[in-house]
């Protein structure tokens, strides 16, 4: 039986690894310099590639990054999922898995940039990483764990009290442990009261496989 799917050409690879290089470049250039800090010329010199290159991908410098963020996300995703796959107790592995996602927009500049300044942070959020909690929910609400009556509010609610927990840190008005306390506040809407909620965010949280 033949195999009827096109391979790639070799301007189409060549076009797709620039593009991969500009988005490692802008991460790392943004990584040192900060995002707003960081020029075009900057990400086409660190990735060795000409100035007009950037324009074959990207129309603006707020587009690179949005690209690198979509990825950064995915990746994040990947790494949380293989980090809890392990966890027996389906309500600790989403206290890790968010508290994951807090640690890496407080660490990464990119990440708290985009959370901060983007209008897509939400979309990016949505379609990366609560994508992945919908399936993992569906999974615990059919094995008895998790107690959720509306799976779209609970997300947007749980969404969107990450992404506030994430601004309050970085704007300094939330601390480590109000940040604690509101995730163990988004566990409790999965079925478990909240002075268990809080036992399990007391608790020590694995590191990620590998850095992001």
């Amino acid at each position: 039986m033949s195999d009827l799917t096109e391979k790639p050409t070799r301007g189409t690879r060549r076009r797709a690894r620039s593009r991969a290089a500009l988005i490692d470049a802008a991460r790392v250039v943004m990584g040192q310099k900060g995002v707003d800090a960081t020029t075009i010329a900057d990400i086409t010199e660190t990735a060795d590639l000409g100035f007009g290159t950037f324009y074959n991908h990207f129309k603006t410098k707020d587009e690179i990054v949005e690209a690198a963020m979509a990825e950064l996300v995915n990746r994040l995703g990947d790494q949380i999922d293989e980090l809890i796959g392990s966890i027996d107790d389906p309500f600790f592995a989403q206290v890790v898995a968010w508290r994951q996602v807090v640690d890496a927009a407080i660490s990464d500049p990119m990440i708290g940039w985009f959370i901060m300044r983007s209008t897509k942070t939400m979309g990016i959020m949505n379609e990366g990483l609560m994508g992945r909690f919908h399936r993992d929910a569906s999974t615990a609400v059919k094995a008895g764990h998790f107690k959720i009556e509306d799976m779209r509010v609970v997300s947007i609610l749980i969404g969107a009290g990450i992404l506030s927990l994430i601004n309050g840190r970085l704007q300094g008005v939330l601390d480590t442990g109000q940040v604690n306390e509101g995730i163990a506040l988004l566990v409790s809407h999965l079925g478990i009261s909240i002075d268990e909620a809080r036992n399990l965010v007391r608790r020590p949280i694995p590191a990620l496989p590998q850095q992001i």
